[in-house]
């Protein structure tokens, strides 16, 4: 998405989206309420905490935390700032970085203010820490305030990233955006465990041991009070954060099934993190490349064979070599006067006009539940059969060769031929092994038997014995009477073929009077 395409507001939202400067003072007020609870838990003190050594040394420490993770985060977000006013280029690879590995830079973070703190209670002014009173009251206080700060920072993160679609549009490649980002991912059950913990469970069981050493909880009613409304606060706001991190996609996906299951595979998601979703979506994905790819195969198929074949082939889960014997009627349609036709033309001109001669006389054969088995030159193989959805494969076949001689004489008419072009028809019923011939590398799926050979010949004859269609007795007989009015049929008596032991009673088709 060029940034040409992006409107005030999407540019607004983009320079907003990423920027926690405010978290810093949030996490602040965290950090006061966990570290005052821990503190009148561990201490038992009555009346008032500012008499503790460790609340002094807690209470001196804010506001340079306060200063120095507002200065982190703003650190951090520097370049995403300046990309947002410039969409320089250059900053991509950066800004990529830090979104991949936001997490492992949230680790750092608490790391770093882990360090400054311990820093801050090491040079307080005036004072001298003892390892007692790091070990017994700061230390675990701040082990407490960061998990409880974990929490809330891990569901703002989820919650900013899932809302920068126009961001990550313009940092990634379209094909970039459907795969899984790299970088470590927190868990959704880790997210939610993290956040009801620290929210609920901690600070129950906390004032619960309290109660249990005798403390007056009423001593401390500003603590209380601060506790309730940010734990209260943080569970809400954080598991809002994180189930809508996950509604949004899951609705996403549900509405984009739909329009898979319509035909409709333009529906890739984008993925924005590594967690579960990334996941999800990446199998969705997949998924649609491969009914896509699928879909694409079946009309590149359609464009060689019968999309009926395609079906079949691709509705097996293995390629079968052996293949399957079936009844069918098999056509063979070759031009009679081609080779004279062919030397007046190019070879351009040649393929050009055998393009245009098909797409005249095969439309016949689909529309009668044919399937094209395959071209050879100036002749076409047709198979009608049952399997691929003839039921009538004797009638539909002569009505096929009926409707490509009217098909032909319009072909001649178009003025699409250097001359008039002629056919002849063959057609013949009986037993086919259809099947896979060839390696597992290399496969054609056709037609093999007596059925097809007799068919072949049956064409060749078609001059000879002065017609252009020529069927069988054995057709003749399935046809029965369902083309009473629609074609007559002459016969032309017992007629050898090469090949063949025993002649064969053969007939014309000529179209009803």
């Amino acid at each position: 998405m060029p940034e040409t395409e992006l409107t005030k507001e999407q540019k607004k939202k983009i320079s907003g989206a990423l920027y926690f400067g405010y978290l810093a003072f949030y996490l602040i007020s965290v950090d006061a309420v966990f570290s005052d609870l821990y503190l009148i838990v561990v201490s038992g003190v009555k009346g008032s905490l500012r008499s503790l050594p460790a609340y002094s040394y807690m209470a001196s420490a804010r506001p340079v935390m306060a200063a120095f993770m507002f200065l982190l985060i703003t650190l951090w977000y520097s370049p995403i700032r300046k990309f947002t006013k410039t969409f320089d280029p250059g900053l991509k690879p950066e800004i990529r970085a830090k979104i991949s590995h936001i997490y492992r830079d949230l680790y750092l973070f608490f790391a770093l203010s882990a360090a400054v703190r311990v820093l801050v209670y090491i040079f307080k002014p005036g004072h001298s820490l003892t390892w007692e009173l790091f070990l017994k009251d700061l230390f675990p206080a701040m082990i407490l305030v960061i998990a409880a700060q974990l929490s809330v920072s891990v569901a703002n993160v989820d919650s900013f990233l899932a809302r920068v679609d126009e961001l990550v549009a313009l940092l990634y490649e379209k094909e970039e955006l459907y795969k899984i980002r790299e970088g470590t991912a927190i868990p959704l059950f880790a997210k939610v465990a993290l956040l009801v913990s620290v929210s609920a469970i901690i600070p129950f069981l906390m004032l619960y041991a309290a109660s249990m050493r005798g403390v007056q909880l009423s001593d401390f009613p500003d603590v209380l009070m601060s506790l309730v409304i940010v734990c209260v606060v943080t569970l809400v706001l954080g598991l809002t954060f994180i189930l809508k991190s996950v509604q949004r996609p899951l609705e996403g996906l549900i509405s984009k099934m739909g329009r898979v299951s319509k035909g409709d595979y333009n529906v890739k998601t984008r993925i924005y993190f590594a967690d579960e979703v990334a996941r999800l979506k990446a199998g969705f994905n997949e998924m649609v490349d491969g009914l896509k790819e699928r879909e694409e195969l079946r009309d590149t198929f359609g464009r060689y064979m019968s999309i009926e074949i395609a079906r079949e082939l691709l509705k097996n889960k293995k390629v079968n070599l052996g293949g399957e014997h079936l009844d069918a009627a098999v056509m063979f349609c070759d031009i009679r006067n081609f080779t004279p036709l062919s030397e007046k033309m190019s070879a351009a001109q040649v393929v050009e006009f055998l393009n245009n001669y098909f797409s005249y006389i095969t439309p016949p054969i689909t529309a009668n539940f044919g399937v094209i088995s395959k071209f050879m030159g100036d002749a076409v193989m047709a198979v009608y059969t049952p399997m691929l959805g003839s039921v009538n494969y004797a009638a539909d076949s002569v009505r096929s060769a009926l409707a490509m001689r009217e098909a032909l004489a319009a072909f001649n008419a178009s003025g699409k031929s250097p001359g008039e072009v002629r056919f002849g028809i063959g057609i013949q019923t009986g037993g086919l092994v259809a099947g896979n011939i060839g390696t597992l590398a290399r496969l054609e799926y056709t037609f093999i038997g007596d059925t097809v050979n007799i068919a072949s010949r049956l064409e060749s004859k078609t001059k000879e014995l002065g017609t252009d269609i020529l069927i069988s007795r054995s057709v003749l007989d399935k046809i029965g009477g369902i083309l009473d009015g629609e074609a007559k049929f002459e016969g032309v008596g017992l007629i050898p073929l090469k090949g063949k032991a025993e002649p064969i009673e053969l007939y014309k088709v000529l179209p009803r009077a």
